[in-house]
């Protein structure tokens, strides 16, 4: 039993040229509090206006913003009902540490589908060291064999979890994981030598998120400045090493220069790149104001050449 498309194109029309994350209405993901990002007015109108732009899926998580992220996504849906977007959440990630016991992932699932209205793409946000995928994957897919939810996923996963969960839902005749989610961009290219070929060899999507790399791919750190409180990269784990690092700034100023040099923002070429990446399926991409939305309209519309490719893949070589 299958729903994503078997083919990178026909998985690209599926899933749109990109997925609107909403981890920032109410607060920046896995926050409890609110006013750091997006109001519920804010969240609204940040929704309405990427389905305009193209986006297919609405993705959230029961984590982010305490909550909040899938209320006003669920507020949404039920003042759209016949919208034809996509929702799609996550469960797994608490204040404690990764948890996929499997009562709680029926018991997310079900407060998920209550507050979304509905849930058609179900993920795991993180691989739980304390239970086995054979006791948390029969619930994910037997969501799928109700009809609860169209297809699951995987997210935060290196290759030895995604081959384990691949092994064990095949071994015990389960509906497998269809999609990944993980980090991935210019900068963070970890799962170019071992997630992505299994993710190609498999016939999976593959949907990465934080593709600016928390805002250092826009041009917004590369002579020295430092992340104000509340943007992603303040609450990013990874971004205060790369920020600190000469070798990745000097990457990043080179870059700059190329995308002056094509008369497009940073963030235009960097979402260009990611999106014309042929092992990946769409970006997830976050908005926090309307300028932002300049960088995704140059990714989609730029001339995206084989040389263009190229360039860029001389400043920041794969791993």
């Amino acid at each position: 039993m299958t729903w994503i498309a078997s083919s990178p194109d026909a998985r690209r029309e599926q899933f749109g040229r990109f997925l609107l994350g909403t981890g920032n209405i109410g607060g920046l993901a896995a926050t409890t509090g609110r006013g750091i990002g997006l109001s519920d007015d804010e969240g609204l109108d940040l929704i309405d206006r990427a389905l305009t732009e193209g986006a297919k899926i609405i993705d959230t998580s029961d984590i982010y913003a305490g909550g909040n992220s899938e209320r006003v996504v669920g507020t949404w849906h039920q003042a759209h009902p016949k919208s034809g977007a996509l929702i799609q959440t996550k469960t797994g990630v608490t204040a404690d540490g990764p948890n996929l016991a499997p009562e709680r992932v029926r018991q997310q699932l079900q407060r998920s589908v209550a507050v979304l209205g509905r849930v058609d793409l179900y993920l795991a946000h993180a691989v739980d060291p304390n239970t086995s995928w054979s006791d948390s994957l029969p619930v994910f897919s037997a969501a799928v064999e109700s009809g609860r939810i169209h297809a699951y996923g995987l997210s935060n996963v290196d290759e030895a979890a995604l081959s384990s969960a691949l092994e064990t839902a095949d071994r015990l005749g389960l509906v497998r994981p269809e999609l990944v989610q993980n980090a991935y961009s210019l900068i963070v290219r970890d799962d170019d030598r071992s997630v992505l070929p299994l993710v190609e060899a498999e016939g999976l999507a593959y949907t990465p998120y934080s593709p600016l790399a928390n805002g250092i791919l826009a041009g917004r750190y590369s002579n020295g400045e430092q992340p104000a409180k509340g943007t992603r990269a303040s609450s990013s784990p990874r971004a205060p090493g790369l920020l600190a690092n000469p070798a990745v700034i000097s990457q990043v100023r080179k870059f700059d220069q190329l995308a002056a040099e094509r008369e497009v923002s940073s963030a235009g070429l960097a979402l260009a790149w990611v999106t014309h990446h042929p092992l990946l399926t769409a970006p997830i991409i976050g908005i926090s104001n309307a300028s932002q939305w300049q960088g995704v309209r140059e990714a989609l519309q730029i001339d995206w050449t084989a040389e263009l490719a190229e360039r860029i893949n001389e400043i920041f070589p794969a791993n």
